[in-house]
């Protein structure tokens, strides 16, 4: 049984779960997509998911597809948040401008305090994502969520 919540994802997991071709590629870019997501979340789950994916000979759709709701069925913590934003920012931190530096700090250091801004940074996360071109993150469903 696999659960599904939204239709354009179920879609995706339906696919995937009934493939004839079962190839753990399809999972890798699967996961792509998910990573930054499930990290803010629970690192965890996020390392599970990476061991999970190892075994190159194997197609753990379900195992996959559970995990990742577990992640998401997980409340974000700041802390949590943070470390997955960094990861994210990496994408940025050699191509920004000063001035977007600058603003990524003031934002991450105002997260403390206010957990609200989370939205304002990922929001000026994605805006980079699109400004620098970085196609994996803007396949990504951090932005989303």
């Amino acid at each position: 049984m696999l659960e599904v919540k939204d239709k354009n994802l179920s879609v995706k997991k339906c696919q995937l779960a009934t493939s004839k071709e079962k190839n753990i590629k399809s999972l890798e870019n699967e996961w792509a997509r998910y990573k930054y997501t499930v990290l803010e979340r629970s690192p965890a789950i996020y390392q599970d998911i990476k061991d999970l994916l190892k075994d190159k000979t194997a197609y753990p759709v379900i195992q996959f597809y559970q995990l990742i709701e577990s992640a998401l069925d997980e409340e974000i913590e700041i802390n949590k948040a943070i470390n997955s934003l960094d990861h994210v920012w990496g994408y940025f931190n050699k191509k920004a401008t000063p001035k977007e530096q600058q603003r990524y700090q003031k934002y991450k250091s105002e997260l403390e305090s206010k957990p609200e801004k989370l939205d304002n940074i990922k929001r000026f996360l994605s805006k980079l994502a699109i400004k620098y071109k970085v196609d994996y993150l803007n396949h990504s469903l951090f932005f989303e969520f």
